[in-house]
């Protein structure tokens, strides 16, 4: 078998098992999607989900034990969350390019300063506590923890701000805060676009947030491939689209052109005028 062949067999059975694993039990052995484990304490392990489980010392997370971890008082918060009385717990896997990514490994990392009996999951991989909000297991400063609340997977509000990627929009009102599709949002004051900018020369991801000045959020509407558009504006990812016509803006649905989107001056590839349409 080619080496590119194993390498293929390897990721498509490491995404067949991204989601699975479950507890059984075949007499006095338990194992965990196949692997037989043992827990500290066999006479009182129980199964919690598909991923965590508990016994009077320890908590588990897909059959390893959570080194540190009060069995008594562990419960499970989500499919990577948990928590005991002191310690809240994200929890995930991992994979090693020499194993051509085949065997996921487990990973327990503590939530740093994360306040356990406060700590509540709110979807979308956000959660929060008495002081702080967190995203994927990493904490964050929110201006009020207590109404923090996720609208997306990137973007989310409190009483008092808007944020995009864990990231305070300075000037946002966050009562009024409110989604408008997976890149752009709005709220009495003015309209954002977010997004994650991942093609800057010797630089990692980075999120990025644009106010569209002087655009009407009431009229405001989202036209896609990155476009939004009021009665008097066009804007490409946030950035305004200079001597577009917005009456006659309209994106193009075929992703194979050389153009994304067309007005009455002509075409356009990514906010930028382009060479007319070979249509």
């Amino acid at each position: 078998m080619s080496r590119i062949l194993v390498i293929l067999l390897g990721l498509l059975l490491g995404l067949a098992g991204c989601d699975g694993g479950s507890y059984t039990k075949n007499g006095l052995q338990w194992s965990y999607d196949g692997t037989p484990f043992t827990p500290a304490d066999l006479k009182t392990f129980r199964s919690l989900d598909k991923h965590f489980a508990r016994d009077a010392k320890r908590g588990y997370y897909r059959g390893s034990t959570i080194d540190g971890s009060d069995g008594a008082s562990f419960e499970a918060l989500s499919d990577h969350e948990a928590r005991d009385l002191q310690t809240v717990y994200y929890c995930d896997t991992y994979r090693k390019g020499q194993d051509y990514w085949a065997i996921p490994y487990v990973r327990v990392t503590p939530i740093r300063d994360a306040h356990a009996p406060t700590y509540r999951v709110l979807g979308f991989g956000y959660a929060r506590d008495r002081s702080r909000a967190y995203e994927d297991g990493v904490g964050f400063t929110v201006r009020d923890a207590a109404s923090f609340e996720p609208l997306g997977s990137q973007f989310a509000r409190d009483s008092e701000r808007g944020y995009f990627a864990r990231a305070e929009i300075p000037g946002s009102h966050g009562p009024t805060f409110s989604l408008i599709d997976a890149g752009y949002a709005r709220d009495r004051v003015s309209a954002y676009h977010g997004h994650i900018e991942t093609d800057t020369p010797n630089r990692g991801p980075y999120p990025v947030v644009r106010t569209l000045r002087g655009a009407d959020t009431e009229a405001l509407r989202v036209l896609g491939r990155g476009y939004a558009a009021d009665a008097a504006h066009v804007w490409y990812r946030g950035a305004p689209v200079l001597h577009a016509d917005a009456v006659s803006f309209a994106v193009v649905d075929d992703v194979t052109s050389d153009i994304d989107a067309n007005d009455r001056t002509g075409s356009w590839k990514q906010g930028r005028k382009a060479a007319a349409s070979t249509r």
